[in-house]
This record gives structure tokens, C-alpha cells and sequence, in this order.
């Protein structure tokens, strides 16, 4: 039910088309359908949906920076090898 003091669209919750059933999860692992204002639910997931983004986006930044050292360093033992493959044969 929403807060009497707080305004909304609709004057009951049970009439208004935002108002749905949603599959929650728990952090037990339990899941159970609910209903709750849609508006109410991306408000609540919103800033934990922005930080998985962000450690996401973070996660990604760092594997292309050490993909890209690891291949300066393969490049540079290559050209090591090429360079002293034919002194080693002489």
C-alpha cells in the first residue's frame, strides 16, 4: 500500500495499471511474487543496477589495459626472437 501523505496517480494502488506482480528474490536465494508499484521498484534497483554498471565498466577498463601490456610485451619478445634467431644460427 503507498503512503497516504506521499501523491500519486492513481487513488488506489490495487487500480492502477503501474501496479503489478514482480518475481523478488531475497538474498537468502528465496524468490517469491510480490505486488508493488512499478515506479517504486525501479527507484529501489536503479542505484544497485548503476553500481553493477559501473563495476562492470570498470572490470572491462582494466582487462584492456592488461591485454594491451601483454600484447607491447609479446610484440617486443617476438622482435627479440626474430633479432637473435639468425646470430644463433651463424
Amino acid at each position: 500500500m503507498r503512503d497516504p501523505k506521499k501523491k500519486c496517480i492513481a487513488r488506489k494502488c490495487e487500480d492502477c495499471n503501474f501496479y503489478i506482480s514482480w518475481d523478488m528474490a531475497s538474498n537468502d536465494g528465496l524468490r517469491k511474487q510480490i505486488y508493488k508499484c512499478g515506479f517504486r521498484v525501479l527507484f529501489e534497483e536503479i542505484p544497485s543496477i548503476r553500481g553493477s554498471i559501473d563495476g562492470c565498466q570498470q572490470a572491462a577498463n582494466e582487462t584492456r589495459n592488461k591485454v594491451d601490456k601483454f600484447g607491447v610485451a609479446s610484440i617486443e619478445t617476438l622482435k627479440g626472437i626474430a633479432t637473435n634467431i639468425p646470430k644463433l644460427l651463424e
